[in-house]
């Protein structure tokens, strides 16, 4: 596995999703160092030189492929003061410093996996979905949650992996304008299940059975991760067959 590294970049993109919710394109100076999927960065918009202390910086899930060694991406949402900064500093053309790579939230892909994100958080599983090809042999199921529509980053990446691998399974709950999300999945040749509210285990047991060996994998705001983990346990889920990656 790499070591860490710190990298000057320049700030490619940003998309704004609304809702201060933005995903961040960013191309270094040179190529980024080898990652796997479910690893992160950190990222700090304050100014840096190499021959002193690190500043105050800010963790981002790796949204990007890990063959993708000269482009990286990462979804933020504005939540507190340093999100703010970063909302009022990141330009297009601007220059930030990333150190990466870093943590172990990987998917074991001999187990099925059940993967559960909310908003931003799902950006610690894009690259891994990215990657399923059409034989793959264990099922996996994506339950994604947002407040609307418009806040479930990479759809088109993520229905086009729906279509094509037929072992991977797709939930949406949205807060907001669910009959506007079905009625758009509505052509699909495989169609996502469209649930409204906020992601809870009870609807999703309807779909994803609890028999044979899965591992979960969570990610998101801390009231998710904590109601989630919770329930699993109480259904007898082992410890060890729940693992989370505490981005906030």
């Amino acid at each position: 596995m790499s070591l860490a590294r710190k990298i000057r970049c320049t700030v490619e993109s940003i998309a704004n999703h609304g809702g201060g919710v933005y995903t961040v394109t960013l191309a270094p100076a040179g190529i980024f160092p080898a990652f796997r999927p479910g690893q992160f960065a950190h990222l700090t918009v304050d100014d840096y030189d190499p021959s002193s202390f690190w500043p105050e910086s800010r963790v981002f899930s790796i949204a990007s492929s890990p063959h993708e060694r000269k482009r990286l991406r990462f979804c933020y949402s504005v939540k507190g003061r340093y999100t703010t900064k970063m909302e009022q500093r990141l330009k297009a053309g601007g220059e930030v410093w990333v150190k990466m790579p870093y943590g172990e939230f990987f998917i074991d892909d001999s187990f099925d996996a059940v993967l559960f994100a909310g908003g931003t958080g799902v950006s610690a599983f894009t690259a891994f979905i990215e990657a399923l090809t059409p034989s793959a042999p264990k099922s996996v199921w994506l339950v994604f949650g947002a407040r609307n529509p418009s806040l479930l980053l990479f759809r088109e990446m993520i229905e086009g992996q729906l279509v094509k691998v037929v072992n991977f399974h797709l939930i949406y709950f949205t807060e907001e304008n669910t009959s506007n999300l079905a009625s758009e999945i509505a052509n699909l040749s495989r169609s996502p299940v469209c649930l409204p509210g906020r992601i809870s285990l009870d609807p999703v047991l309807r779909h994803v059975p609890m028999s044979g060996a899965k591992v979960y994998y969570l990610s998101g705001p801390p009231i998710m991760l904590n109601m989630l983990s919770t329930g699993l346990r109480q259904l007898g889920v082992p410890a060890e067959n729940i693992r989370t990656d505490a981005w906030e």
